[in-house]
């Protein structure tokens, strides 16, 4: 198995290469579009690609999917794999440039032999938008490494290091400071919840274009005596282990991760009725889903929550076990290398 990635890798290829597997980073591929060096960095694929005679490639995200599943195509390796965790675009997108991205995305899955999305509405709007066709099309959902998240964790030593009483409730979200996750809406709410839970902390976990105004916005709101930025950080299931409630309230969303790993640390979640969240977040189960953007709903399901114990604690462990039965890692590999072994026979290899 092999691994190419751009110089923006950064802490994943270390990560990737600490498991034996060999990383070819490559020189001219970028997270940005560039027409000067895209097409450098297709042609460098291509010739890493045919160099190595692959039997399967299997990219991920947009750009580099794109660029990789034509870089494999032209240097002819038998089966082209691509994962889907989100498509480039949203439904608040820009027409010309959403009819762009889709019409690149249509293009790109006639390089690939089979497309795994993470969710069930994420395969339903690809077939309604064009985008390859139903027999491409299988459903694997991301896992977690549950292991990594049921080790004793300090959590009185990690509430002290982000100076946080040990008496304080908190509402985490964990997602980049990106455009669509919603962090505006949180935000907006939060007079509100404290208001009602005066002994409540918000914990931003992540990194991205919009710190600046994010932390602008609850300077603006007089906020900052509640709101903890953590940056990016390594430590997410000691992180996450001190939320009171998990929160996600994308705008768009393709399954949410970070929702997974909270579950499976008997969080109850607050998230969007979005993408492939209700697939996760069962309504009155094991957490409650709101409108997008809706930052009165949001404000009173937490305070719901942040109230009443028993409800958070029993929604807490119906999380758990349904991460339990449908989203480990081990069986999202199972399932993928599956998905290999049907292809390679399908093409006699």
């Amino acid at each position: 198995m092999e691994f190419a990635s751009s110089p923006e890798g950064g802490s994943l290829i270390d990560e990737v290469a600490s498991f034996g597997i060999t990383v070819r980073p490559l020189r001219y591929l970028g997270r940005e579009v560039n027409i000067l060096k895209d097409p450098l960095a297709l042609f460098e694929l291509m010739l890493l690609i045919r160099r190595q005679r692959y039997d399967i490639v299997h990219t991920h995200n947009s750009k580099a999917g794109f660029i990789g599943r034509i870089a494999a195509r032209i240097a002819g390796v038998p089966v082209v794999i691509h994962t889907i965790h989100g498509f480039s675009f949203h439904e608040y997108e820009r027409p010309p440039l959403r009819i762009l991205y889709v019409l690149l995305e249509r293009l790109a899955a006639k390089f690939s032999d089979r497309l795994i999305t993470v969710s069930t509405p994420l395969k339903d709007w690809g077939l309604r938008l064009g985008i390859g066709r139903e027999k491409q099309y299988c459903v694997i959902p991301d896992g977690i490494d549950i292991e990594l998240f049921t080790v004793k964790m300090d959590l009185a030593k990690t509430k002290s290091e982000l100076g946080i009483r040990p008496d304080s409730l908190i509402v985490g979200l964990v997602a980049k400071l990106w455009d669509g996750k919603g962090h505006h809406t949180l935000i907006k709410a939060m007079p509100k919840i404290i208001e009602e839970v005066p002994q409540v902390k918000f914990i931003f976990a992540g990194d991205g274009y919009l710190r600046r105004d994010l932390e602008n916005l609850v300077a603006s709101l007089c906020l900052k005596d509640y709101t903890i930025f953590t940056g990016f950080r390594k430590d997410i299931p000691e992180l996450t282990a001190i939320f009171d409630v998990a929160v996600l309230p994308s705008f768009f969303e393709g399954l949410g991760r970070s929702l997974l790993e909270a579950m499976v640390l008997g969080k109850p979640i607050v998230a969007t009725d979005v993408g492939g969240i209700p697939e996760v977040v069962r309504h009155n189960k094991n957490g409650f889903l709101v409108s997008p953007g809706d930052s009165g709903a949001l404000a009173e399901a937490i305070i719901k929550l942040l109230r009443d114990k028993e409800l958070s604690r029993k929604m807490g462990e119906e999380g758990r076990r349904h991460i339990n039965e449908r989203f480990s890692a081990k069986k999202m590999v199972d399932d993928i290398e599956g998905v290999y072994q049907e292809m390679l026979k399908e093409k006699g290899l």
